[in-house]
């Protein structure tokens, strides 16, 4: 296998002008890599991106049985917001990690940190456990997203990226679109269980890491000149990611106790807060908030219709990812055509319009679910939803790259990708609140039930313990615990819309450099 070298490769994150006289001085002009090498990190990415994609989507059908096998309904918002706490929180933090070490053993330790995170997730015993274990994972997925890219961008001509995107993206959405179905099948299969679901992360990520280890030769940090390491850890940012952490998990808290665990009032609650972030450009502002809330919006479909499936209509795993499959289907097709229209005409502000109004209606239009509605609604609607978010999410990418100065684009989409990760951490936590308040609310309606009996049960196990005589009219508490949810997978794409009008009008082919898509 051919291997290469790095050495006059820069990534994302390093002092632009440090980085240039010394490139200047001591390096030459970047070499692309090529043949078996580019074949081979090709396949590697690949196989990384398909273990990322499954990772996100295979727990959302799993989740209704892990509430019942360890009786915590309660943590249904964090099973999904810690993993993406821990990815965001430490994002910036491994672009700087790639600026100043060794690439490859950055790289190659952000896979082992997100298998060792699979690996506690899968031995868990219990619910705080499954939690570390996803939140470890979140730790390493942060590092192999931000190399990934900064391989990617550095090592590979933008003729080449073109080629490769595409093929990265196609297996990521593959991944995606699987997720829910094999999760659902694992599941229900009682000789696995849901805990193969982290298991089968080892082997792919292995093939990347061996992929990546034979292929890349040790290349230097970008950042030379004997920088001391008191130095290096001091640009790193330590204290600023664990700010970040602890500021992220404190508001994630605050919005699953409000209400719920405490009053709003309470201090535990209000007190809760995220420092924010002023962005100069009006474009890079309003695509971070627009990207933040079509994630919130998408995240609570990807995660709430499979406890419909499972809680309303009494379906299993295995077919509650299936019903699922239109949502992650119309996703990738609206990412497929309106890429296709953006590089055919340039313009890609309309979508940022037409795309939110598409997902909102899809959140609307859940009110009209009932328990027996026919298959030809919750299929539409899932249709709406994903065709929606998948037409306008990949805006928001472009847009930055055409505003920003080529030296600005790395920074320009970290931020995107962070509020991308900060709406589908706060997503779950959210749901959570809405969803429990509610059906706390509507069992105490409910003369012979007690409400907290029947959250502890979990979102399958409740139908063990209902007396059959009520039976329907808990299964009508949870469905209607969800409406309140998709109120909020209604408001937040509306809101998105309301900021697609601040972006400015530009075209891809007249702006100062070309936009190239990102392979995330």
């Amino acid at each position: 296998m051919t291997s290469i070298s790095l050495d006059t490769v820069r990534p994302a994150g390093t002092n632009p002008d440090l980085a240039e006289t010394q490139q200047s001085e001591e390096q030459p002009a970047t070499k692309h890599i090529q043949g078996w090498a580019l074949a081979s990190l090709t396949i590697a990415f690949m196989s990384i991106c398909f273990v990322l994609a499954i990772d996100n989507t295979i727990l959302a059908t799993a989740i209704p049985q892990i509430t019942s096998d360890f009786q915590s309904l309660n943590d249904i918002g964090w099973y999904g917001s810690s993993y993406l706490i821990a990815q965001m929180a430490l994002l910036p933090t491994c672009g700087r990690l790639y600026a100043f070490f060794n690439i490859k053993w950055v790289y190659c330790l952000s896979l082992a940190i997100f298998e060792i995170g699979s690996v506690i997730s899968a031995v868990a015993p219990n619910s705080m456990a499954l939690i570390i274990g996803r939140s470890v994972s979140g730790l390493g997925a942060a590092g192999l997203v931000s190399g990934t890219t900064t391989i990617l961008s550095y090592c590979v001509s933008l003729k080449t990226q073109a080629m490769i995107s595409p093929m990265v993206l196609g297996v990521y959405n593959i991944g995606s679109a699987i997720g829910p179905l094999l999760g659902g099948s694992i599941t229900d299969n009682k000789a696995l269980s849901w805990r193969f679901i982290f298991w089968i992360n080892l082997p792919f990520g292995s093939v990347g890491l061996v992929l990546v280890w034979f292929t890349l030769k040790k290349p230097p940090p970008a950042v030379k000149g004997g920088i001391p390491w008191i130095q290096k850890l001091h640009q790193l940012d330590f204290p600023g990611a664990i700010l970040l952490l602890g500021a992220t998990s404190c508001l994630n808290l605050a919005l699953q106790w409000g209400g719920v665990v405490y009053p709003w009032s309470n201090a535990k609650v209000f007190g809760s807060t995220i420092p924010l972030r002023i962005f100069r450009s009006r474009t890079v502002s309003a695509s971070c908030g627009f990207m933040m809330l079509v994630q919130v919006a998408i995240v609570l479909h990807s995660y709430y219709w499979p406890i419909y499936f499972q809680s309303v209509r009494n379906t299993s795993a295995r077919d509650s990812g299936i019903s699922l499959l239109p949502l992650i289907v119309s996703n990738s097709l609206g990412t497929l055509c309106a890429g296709t229209m953006v590089s055919r005409y340039g313009h890609y502000v309309p979508f940022m319009w037409t795309g939110p109004l598409i997902l909102a209606a899809g959140g609307g239009l859940y009110q009209m679910i009932r328990a027996d509605s026919p298959r030809g609604h919750w299929i539409g609607f899932q249709i709406l939803s994903g065709l929606g978010y998948g037409i306008c999410s990949q805006m928001p990418i472009l847009a930055v790259q055409v505003v920003l100065s080529k030296s600005d684009i790395p920074t320009g989409l970290v931020m995107v990708m962070f509020f991308q990760m900060l709406g589908g951490a706060l997503a779950p936590s959210v749901g959570q609140n809405l969803f429990t308040d509610a059906l706390l609310r509507n069992l105490r309606k409910i003369q012979g039930i007690d409400g907290t009996v029947v959250v502890a049960a979990g979102a399958r196990g409740f139908r063990e313990i209902v007396p059959p005589e009520l039976l329907n009219a808990v299964v009508d508490s949870f469905n209607s615990a969800l409406r309140h949810v998709f109120w909020v997978a209604l408001a937040a794409p509306a809101l998105a819309w309301v900021l697609s009008w601040v972006m400015e009008w530009r075209q891809l082919n007249n702006s100062k450099k070309q936009a190239v898509q990102t392979p995330t």
